[in-house]
């Protein structure tokens, strides 16, 4: 039986970068829906289970933190990456206390934004005694 692709949800309303990312990461075999705001992405929460979701906290309309709501309601297992340029702001304080498992800063080396998503997506090995992340800053 083939093995599970990881499920990413990208939200991002740079359609480039989006583009780029969702390319990068279905070439590595994951599975990966994009949105370019707030509103596709409830609609995409909808419709199915995602291991992990980077989520750019300003976006047109409601922000990336009402994604992260409604995510964590949703589906409370999946892994959380805040991607901002912003290094102190309102939006990642009220992110955080959702339970967001890693902040990653713009502009980010794509390389280190992959590393993060297949790590957070990554069954822990059988047996072992894991636990789950605790929210952590990636500097660039």
């Amino acid at each position: 039986m083939p093995e599970r692709k990881m499920k990413v949800l990208l939200v991002e309303d740079n359609a480039g970068l989006l583009d780029t990312l969702a390319d990068i990461l279905r070439v590595m075999d994951m599975e990966v829906d994009t949105a370019l705001d707030a509103p596709i992405a409830f609609g995409l929460l909808n419709e199915g289970h995602y291991d992990v979701a980077v989520v750019d906290m300003v976006l047109p309309g409601p922000s990336g933190v009402e994604v992260i709501r409604r995510l964590k309601a949703s589906s409370p297992e999946t892994r959380i990456i805040v991607c901002t340029a912003y290094y102190n702001s309102e939006l990642l304080v009220e992110a955080q206390a959702f339970g967001i498992d890693r902040t990653v800063h713009k502009p980010t080396d794509p390389a280190v934004l992959i590393a993060l998503i297949r790590e957070l997506g990554s069954p822990p090995a059988s047996g072992s005694d894991a636990k789950p992340h605790a929210p952590k800053e990636d500097k660039p």
